[in-house]
């Protein structure tokens, strides 16, 4: 072979001088049977010259593999045969098939037309994307299938009509698992070693993307491969098997695309080097030829806990385990329904856990759906009934559906209570071991919600649903990371609180009507959300939408908001501009903390793993963030406490106190800026620790200071000895500490020197005494070196000890940061503004009210339409002289509708505290707010347009009370005119005479109008053009 053949490239020559490969076995080759015999020495094949072909297309792909643009560059290969194995790795990434680029942007997953295709049953488990990943090697088209198509149709024959799981049961099997896939002896006795461990991995996990780790590279192979190029955008390697790849650093990049386009995606790490896997078969014996590696993550759009999108988008991507209190085929009626749930954040480890009687539509259900739009939803396969099955598929957005066994997954309460106490038995918390065996009941060391979980005795359904989390987070490998330092709260509707309610009911109807969190299309344009959003945290952002979708029902807590609020317009306003201005530049800090404390104990990955980007570095960037973000937050928080002697500062004083809302963190953060420095520490990517910081390190310090005091003392003796001041110390590569001599004293020189190098003029020894000395540095100077190592994970831990202080750190600052953001949301309404009173209604005979007086519209900002657009409307509900009910009358587009959401509205703006778009503004307290509107149809669900709207309908008068309030928009309009007016007369007469609550009922119905005309009704009452006239 020429010399330009076998000249490699720098990119090459590097990676051999450290080992280092991208792949170990030539994923083209079929392997012979393999010789078992000891000592077989691994023959490669001959050299050859591949050209690497470069793309010329314009933005390349950042997971490019290619090393230049333009230029076709010679590289020298290995290929290796079915004995090549993990301990002689090729040195070279596979050339890139230029060809290939083409067909990659050509591939698409169509339906293959194949009879076996059509037999396969889905499971409730598999959704779009899990079936294409079954049926990838079915669906290849144009170029993709000349290429590939007749390799995987003659070598894959058992994944299509003769396909098994991983137990032997045919998809027609009622308990066939298509997660799995049975592997024939025959396929597998002529792979090579890696495509068998591959196919090893794969065949348990059909339903996932391989991320397999080689080198420095992650490959993805076969049907994963396709996935790989359509949406990653990756280019196929040159060969006849799907294969594709990108280097390291991209992994959270590419890990992130995939599951936020809602694949699984599984990470199947290197843990072994070729060395030690050359050390293991010596001390061993085994005749293992591949180097070994684990899973050591299983990414989904909900488990994604980092990443661009999550510094992006404040918002939860939620988890929801949900069951219930029978199997779908009982004969149990249908009333009463006790349904147990739990919602993760992964991001921020928080677990939401509770249960619920709810009815057969499942409304209580819809309403969490419609509040938390879960991206992921774990059940019991096949137990759920129709109704709740229906709930989830109509109120949620194409969630990941994962179904889980019933009992041996989705455990039952009494399984739950076992696993949770073996997870906080040990003394430790954030050491909590897997082992079952020998664990003792140990409530009182279970987090407070837990503990009130297991003795009510009847959470039996909340406890299961967080079995059935619990097994889904030991899947994905999340369980020992999570609850060690999670945080458990009660569902607000499931009576683990206070009995006595504290917020206002929004059912799912009210949430979507009113576009609370969300419009008709999944945006933010126009909702109540965007109005308020002001705030400037992501963690600030959350609780806003908790307080938007649970407004208050206790007049205290109203008022102290009130106070608050209007302390920041007033005395505290450029406190409260301070206080945005120190904590906008913030990262997510609910979010960063919660992943620090989930890496206690190790870098975040398995420390056997084999990396070569310096992960230790970014995590200490994540760690110098942290305490930098704790320690502004705390100085926000104090520098606005003066506020709290202002008049109407109750809730400031209760939040800013030290000990009793802000937590004391002072001398912790004092402990940490004396521990090291923090910006150099960010410099120099390493922590040096500062004095008294750690005792080992210092001992460590204070010996070495000790042996070079020795070796200065030392030569002082030899240049008195030599009677020559110029005798010195000099370092030559990796020998230190020479003593340097002129060569006119080397006679002079005692017998003990040991010459170890000359130069012109000079000679260079060592004593015994300076080989000692250095022998000892040494070894102190490699105890130095491996406590500096272990200092960064020392000074986590120790700030995971604080994780409760943290928290409600962040939670203060959030409350704060949304008490500003409503201080400042009256200057983008248009028109005045005004802090409502609210009345408490206290005796029986007490009346609810509603009087406004040039009432805006919340929603409406001044730079929105031009100024004056929008009239104000006075209006009058309830109270001495004013009618209960309103009914409105009027053309389309005459803002009937416009103005039951305006009123709708308003109730909620002033219920969380915040100042409503009024001149004036009375209300008592409103319990719950009933929304129908529009009209609308649920097809999948087997429902008219006239029978959803009767069944909201029956809702309202099933639930409604005389403090709730009802709006209802133009009820009756789905039959006959005769029949609607039949039902919006008896249903306007039921809840003006029988719930005598406050509503709005807009209707075409003219006739209705006149005829309900009494002192407990106000019609007609004519809309146009967002403004009331009385007729």
């Amino acid at each position: 072979m020429s010399d330009t053949a076998k000249a490699k490239s720098p990119s090459v020559q590097e990676d051999e001088e450290t080992g280092d490969s991208t792949e170990d076995e030539d994923w083209k080759k079929d392997a012979a049977p393999e010789d078992d015999s000891e000592g077989e020495e691994v023959e490669l094949d001959d050299e050859e010259e591949e050209v690497v072909a470069v793309s010329s297309r314009k933005g390349k792909s950042r997971n490019s593999l290619s090393t230049s643009a333009s230029v076709s560059t010679l590289r020298s290969t290995s290929g290796l045969g079915s004995a090549s194995l993990g301990s002689t790795l090729s040195k070279k990434r596979k050339q890139v098939d230029v060809g290939a680029l083409d067909c990659a942007k050509k591939f698409s997953f169509q339906p293959a037309n194949t009879p076996e295709k059509a037999e396969m049953k889905v499971p409730p488990s598999c959704d779009r994307r899990e079936r294409i990943l079954e049926n990838a090697h079915l669906a290849l088209t144009g170029d993709l299938s000349e290429r590939f198509g007749s390799r995987q149709m003659e070598k894959f024959t058992f994944l299509g009509q003769g396909r098994k799981d991983a137990k032997g049961r045919r998809p027609a099997d009622p308990t066939y698992d298509p997660r799995t896939l049975f592997l024939p002896p025959q396929f597998l006795k002529n792979l090579t070693g890696g495509q068998r461990q591959w196919w090893e991995f794969k065949s348990q996990h059909m339903d996932k993307v391989l991320f397999f780790k080689m080198g420095k590279f992650y490959e993805l192979y076969e049907m994963d491969a396709h996935v790989g190029a359509k949406e990653l955008d990756l280019q196929y390697m040159k060969g006849d098997q799907p294969h594709c790849g990108f280097p390291e650093k991209n992994l959270a990049v590419n890990l992130e695309k995939l599951a936020q386009k809602g694949y699984r995606v599984l990470v199947v790490e290197q843990t072994e080097t070729p060395d030690q896997l050359e050390l293991r078969r010596r001390e061993t014996g085994t005749k293992d030829k591949v180097v070994r590696r684990e899973i050591c993550a299983m990414v989904t759009k909900g488990t994604l806990a980092e990443g661009e999108s999550l510094l992006a988008n404040p918002d939860p991507s939620y988890i929801l385990s949900v069951t219930e209190s029978y199997p779908c085929n009982s004969t149990k009626s249908q009333d009463g329904h006790t349904i147990g749930v739990c919602i993760i954040d992964v991001s921020t480890s928080k677990f939401i856990i509770g249960q619920f009687q709810d009815d057969p539509e499942r409304h209580v259900l819809c309403s969490i759906l419609s509040e938390i739009r879960p991206v992921e939803i774990i059940k019991p396969a096949k137990m759920l009934s129709a109704e709740t099955e229906r709930a989830l598929k109509n109120n949620t957005r194409d969630p990941l559906i994962n179904g889980l066994l019933p009992s041996t997954e989705f455990w039952d309460a009494e399984k739950t209570i076992h696993v949770i106490e073996q997870y906080y038995s040990s003394s430790d918390n954030l050491t909590a071991s897997r082992n079952t065996v020998g664990v003792q009941n140990n409530v009182s060391s279970l987090p407070d919600l837990l503990s009130e979980l297991i003795e009510a005795g009847d959470r039996a359904y909340a406890l299961s649903a967080l079995g059935g989390s619990l097994f889904y987070l030991k899947q994905v490998l999340l369980d020992d990371k999570l609850l060690p330092c999670a945080e458990f709260e009660p569902l607000t509707c499931s009576g683990l609180i206070n009995n006595m309610r504290k917020h206002m009911i929004l059912d799912a109807a009210a949430l979507e009507n009113l576009e609370i969190l969300e419009n008709a299309t999944g945006g933010l344009s126009g909702t109540l959300y965007e109005q308020l959003n002001h705030c400037v945290t992501g963690f600030g952002k959350r609780l806003l939408k908790r307080w938007i979708v649970r407004p208050l029902y206790d007049c205290k807590a109203i008022l102290q908001r009130q106070g608050a609020i209007a302390i920041f317009k007033g005395v505290g306003h450029e406190c409260a501009m301070q206080f945005r201005k120190d904590l906008c530049r913030l990262p997510d800090m609910e979010r960063l903390l919660a992943h620090l404390f989930s890496r206690c104990g190790e870098n975040g990955r398995s420390k056997s793993v084999v990396l070569y980007e310096d992960t230790a570095k970014r995590l200490l960037q994540q760690f110098t963030a942290a305490l930098r973000g704790c320690q502004q937050m705390f100085q926000a928080c104090s520098s606005i406490r003066a506020l709290t002697g202002t008049e109407g500062s109750s809730l400031l004083n209760d939040l800013l106190s030290p000990g009793k809302g802000l937590p004391d963190v002072s001398s912790v953060l004092d402990y940490f800026r004396d521990a090291f420095d923090w910006s150099e520490a960010d410099h120099n990517g390493r922590i040096i620790p500062l004095e008294g910081c750690d005792p080992e390190y210092d001992a460590t310090s204070c010996a070495i200071e000790e042996i070079e005091s020795s070796l200065q003392e030392y030569l002082k003796e030899q240049r008195k000895l030599l009677r020559d001041s110029s005798v010195k110390y000099v370092n030559v590569g990796k020998d230190t500490y020479l003593i340097e001599v002129s060569e006119s004293l080397r006679g002079s020189v005692p017998s003990d020197y040991e010459l170890q190098s000359t130069k012109k003029g000079v000679c260079r020894y060592w004593t015994p005494e300076v080989k000692q000395l250095i022998s000892e540095l040494s070894k102190v100077a490699t105890d130095k070196e491996s406590i500096l190592k272990g200092i960064l994970q020392k000074l986590i831990q120790r700030f995971i000890e604080h994780h409760s202080k943290w928290r409600q750190l962040v939670s203060v600052a959030a409350e704060i940061d949304v008490l500003v953001s409503l201080s400042i949301v009256g200057d983008y309404f248009e028109g005045p503004t005004c802090c409502p009173t609210i009345r408490e209604l206290c005796g029986p005979d007490d009346t609810p009210t509603f009087h406004a007086r040039n009432l805006g519209h919340p929603i409406i900002r001044s730079d929105s339409l031009g100024k004056g657009s929008f009239v104000p409307n006075n209006i009058n509900m309830g109270g001495p002289g004013n009618a209960s009910f309103i009914v409105l009358t009027g053309p389309n587009m005459g803002g009937k509708s416009t103005l039951l959401r305006q009123v709708c509205l308003t109730i909620i703006l002033a219920q969380i505290g915040a100042n409503v778009p009024a001149e004036n503004l009375e209300l008592s307290l409103v319990d719950r707010i009933f929304v129908r509107m529009g009209a609308r149809d649920h097809i999948m669900a087997g429902k008219s347009t006239f029978l959803v709207e009767l069944m909201e309908t029956a809702s309202v008068l099933s639930s409604a009370t005389k403090y709730s309030l009802v709006a209802l928009d133009e009820l009756g309009r789905g039959t006959s005119t005769s029949d609607g007016q039949a039902i919006a007369a008896s249903v306007l007469d039921y809840l003006v005479h029988r719930v005598q609550c406050l509503g709005l009922f807009s209707t075409h119905y003219h006739k209705l109008a006149v005829e309900h005309e009494d002192g407990k009704v106000k019609c007609p009452y004519h809309a146009l053009n967002s403004t009331i006239y009385r007729c």
